[in-house]
């Protein structure tokens, strides 16, 4: 599911036609990776960065884990966690069954996973040695304000595809500048919420 659909943006774009959907679909598709960026997001397993759920491989070191009471808490560089595929505590860096914590083991909150007392390893500060597997982002049915953003820098774009790609444009007058088609200042606004915080 994208951030919005084309039907969306053209209900209030009363001059684009279905002839438009693919064009439209490609450019939610870029407006997503754009509010992944601005928003802090790494780039996950497929390459694409997105706002919504994706799977990202990670390696939490020790700037990532917690000190004294919370150092079973390591803190994972995506947005919030939906569910978690694996983790590994492996100095050797192999990740095999022997050292894969079940799921009984830990428990994800936010951004966070917390090994349980009693788990069979605890994390460690060795480079690369614990692997976590997770799915991350937003389901973005629950996320209403994400479609209303993507709408909003949807129309304004298309409003400016003509000039597109370039510094200026010739009128009657001569020519004029060109705005860059960046995020606009409302949008950013609306994005504050879903940037990541360092931990």
């Amino acid at each position: 599911m994208a951030l919005a659909t084309a039907a969306q943006v053209r209900a209030l774009a009363p001059g684009l036609s279905t002839a438009d959907d693919t064009t439209i679909d490609t450019l939610l598709a870029r407006i997503d990776a754009a509010f992944a960026r601005f928003c802090g997001h790494p780039t996950p397993d497929s390459g694409a960065q997105t706002m919504e759920a994706a799977t990202y491989t990670t390696f939490p070191g020790r700037y990532d884990l917690g000190i004294e009471q919370d150092r079973a808490i390591a803190t994972i560089p995506t947005p919030p966690i939906l569910s978690i595929t694996s983790v590994h505590v492996d100095p050797e860096q192999d990740y095999g069954a022997d050292t894969l914590l079940t799921a009984s083991e830990y428990v994800a909150d936010g951004r966070r996973v917390e090994l349980l007392v009693g788990a069979t390893h605890s994390w460690s500060d060795l480079p690369r040695a614990n692997r976590v597997v997770v799915s991350a982002g937003y389901v973005v049915a629950s996320h209403p304000v994400l479609t209303e953003a993507a709408i909003v820098q949807a129309i304004h774009a298309i409003g400016n595809t003509s000039a597109a790609g370039s510094t200026s444009t010739s009128t009657r007058g001569g020519s004029r500048s060109v705005a860059p088609l960046s995020l606009l200042p409302e949008v950013r606004e609306m994005l504050t919420d879903y940037r990541l915080a360092v931990p």
